[in-house]
């Protein structure tokens, strides 16, 4: 049998096939002396070096094995495949110890490397495409990840649109807009008329409270404070914990559902083939319930506000509830009237959350004090 070889230059030979060198097969067969596994291990070696980085500082001295491994094989002129039969040559590549060589081989051999597919399923490598963002680094993912649960692109422009990262370290008002203009949260559908948004919303509704499980559903956001024009369409949910997978599935295969672009074990996000409307729903605790509708209603400025009154008293409030920072204890959640009573207010109606004036109207007239406040 005769073999045709294609040389770098475009040239060719031609020679008996057997025994052929391993690499001149590897040309055969991709048609071309092929960097490619240089490169596909350079981006899995460049991926690793960022799952660690993202798991801690106590495995920083392995990514940046990794990384100083990826930028070795990104600059070989020759296949790497041509080393895997001499380990000490393997090893006196700049940055390849033992380790990683025999990494190296393990992918010319199998295809895979399997501390790599072991990483995949302890990190959340959608989100870790995020640092390509400039100040996204795999240290902000894991915050973000670990104390808003994101793990996906989606979740963090729900959250963007839903001001759940105002309380998190390192996110303010400038960092938050700025990720707002890099990820396009305006996706770009239109507003549609108050009425009409009701309207869907109550359709929505109707079917979200035949789910057997769900004990109770309120339309949040902009629909439940009255704006003129929805962008789209949120709901918060009352459920039992044991309930809250079979409610999420019902809810994305309901015959008005055209798309999932998003669905976890607390949440799901779909759009509507009537309008292309996104519809968000949340399902919560009982005792979590009016923690969620305030959290989910807004809007962004009256939650903002309240939020800094919270730290005052060294509080936090989020969409789980209010909670003694010191102790850890929950001072309020399951209704939104214990939450606005505990800071000294009466009740607001969603249409005047609007971030102004509200406070100085609704305040009681004799100042609401518990022994929590200090």
């Amino acid at each position: 049998m005769i073999a045709v070889i294609f040389l770098f230059d475009g040239s060719h030979f031609c020679q008996p096939n057997k025994g052929l060198p391993l690499y001149y097969k590897n040309y055969i067969m991709l048609g071309h002396p092929s960097l490619s596994v240089n490169k596909e291990l350079a981006a899995i070696f460049r991926k690793m070096s960022t799952c660690y980085r993202y798991l801690g500082k106590d495995q920083r001295f392995r990514a940046m094995a990794y990384e100083m491994a990826a930028r070795t094989l990104g600059n070989m002129k020759e296949p790497v495949s041509l080393y895997k039969g001499d380990m000490k040559k393997l090893e006196a590549l700049k940055g390849i110890g033992e380790s990683i060589a025999g990494k190296i081989v393990e992918y010319v051999n199998t295809g895979k490397i399997a501390t790599y597919e072991k990483l995949k399923k302890e990190v959340p490598l959608q989100l870790l495409d995020l640092t390509e963002i400039d100040g996204m680094g795999p240290a902000t993912i894991r915050l973000l990840h670990e104390q808003a649960g994101i793990q996906t692109k989606e979740d963090l422009l729900q959250a963007l649109e839903q001001d759940r990262l105002s309380g998190i370290k390192g996110f303010g008002e400038k960092r938050i807009n700025n990720l707002q203009q890099v990820l396009k949260v305006k996706t770009g559908r239109e507003r549609i008329p108050l009425s009409e948004a009701e309207r869907i919303a109550a359709n929505v509704l109707s079917e979200l409270l035949k789910i057997p499980g769900v004990q109770n559903a309120t339309i949040a956001g902009s629909i439940r404070r009255k704006k003129l024009t929805i962008g789209d369409i949120d709901i918060v949910m009352v459920a039992e914990y044991k309930h809250w997978k079979k409610i999420i599935n019902k809810f994305t295969q309901l015959p008005f559902v055209k798309e999932i672009k998003a669905q976890g074990q607390t949440r799901a996000t779909v759009l509507l083939k009537e309008g292309n409307i996104q519809v968000d729903i949340r399902v919560v605790h009982d005792y979590e319930y009016g923690s969620a509708l305030f959290y989910f209603t807004g809007s962004k400025e009256h939650n903002i506000q309240l939020r800094e009154m919270a730290k005052k008293r060294g509080w936090k409030i989020n969409e789980y509830g209010v909670f003694d920072l010191q102790t850890g204890e929950r001072l309020a959640g399951e209704t939104e009237e214990g939450i606005y009573g505990l800071f000294g207010f009466r009740y607001i109606p969603p249409w005047k959350r609007t971030g102004n004036d509200e406070w100085a109207l609704y305040k009681k007239q004799q100042q609401y004090l518990t022994d929590k406040a200090g």
